[in-house]
């Protein structure tokens, strides 16, 4: 059964890292590269035409957002894992203060987005979650707890 990976977190909480480390063979869905809904549903729909696993790579900080992934996922028969990423706001900061250019992201927005975060849920239709930490000796992924 192929796999819908959602990620979740805030800005520089280290989504896109982990999934170049551990997603790398997932068709990586982001909207800071496709920079538009329609080359996203574009990238999505190619994905189940092809039937290839798939990574949302945004923030996707409440449970409507990830709504409308979870829906077209279940309807194309995916699995459907969330993977909510430690988001610790001053360290979001620092991280996000290492980036150049376009990569980094206004303080403001972080914090929008922090005040907006919502802890994700199995009865959102996730079929797994993870909680993932970055730590000074690489990324830990824990099986999630409600």
């Amino acid at each position: 059964m192929p796999v819908m990976a959602v990620m979740i977190g805030i800005q520089a909480s280290g989504k896109s890292t982990f999934c170049r480390s551990d997603l790398s063979a997932y068709d990586r869905i982001n909207l800071d590269t496709l920079h538009t809904r329609n080359r996203e549903n574009i990238a999505i729909d190619e994905a189940f035409r092809f039937q290839r696993d798939m990574v949302i790579d945004n923030t996707n900080p409440t449970a409507e957002d990830r709504k409308k992934y979870i829906l077209k996922a279940k309807e194309n028969g995916y699995r459907i894992v969330g993977y909510f990423l430690q988001s610790r706001i001053q360290d979001c900061i620092a991280r996000n203060e290492l980036r150049e250019g376009k990569a980094k992201v206004p303080v403001k927005a972080i914090a929008a987005t922090s005040k907006k975060l919502e802890m994700p849920s199995y009865d959102e239709g996730f079929d797994e979650l993870y909680f993932v930490r970055i730590t000074d000796t690489g990324t830990v992924v824990e099986k999630w707890r409600e």
